[in-house]
């Protein structure tokens, strides 16, 4: 039988589209904290952002009182917070579209 070449999507927090997990970081909420989850293999409720200025940019500047994939609420703090996690780990791997 063939190898299923079936590849999980996700939707990014910054533009709402969908895109193969592999091209996105996933955000995960553990303990009552949101942080940026490298491995993709921490517990808990995750997020995905692409790996471009632009959506980091979005998902900072969103509007969104509750996102739905974390179930919880995110200020804009928290949000920056996250995003500047993100970029400068993005910059020391030049991974930053």
């Amino acid at each position: 039988m063939p190898r299923s070449s079936h590849k999980p999507m996700r939707t990014c927090l910054g533009c709402m589209r969908r895109d193969e997990q592999d091209a996105m970081i996933r955000i995960a909420a553990v303990d009552g904290r949101v942080q940026p989850d490298n491995a993709a293999r921490r517990p808990g409720r995750g997020g995905y952002l692409h790996r471009s200025v632009e959506c980091l940019l979005r998902f900072e500047r969103s509007r969104v009182k509750e996102f739905r994939s974390l179930r919880r609420k995110l200020g804009l703090d928290e949000r920056r917070e996250i995003t500047k996690l993100i970029r400068s780990r993005l910059a020391t791997a030049a991974q930053l579209e």
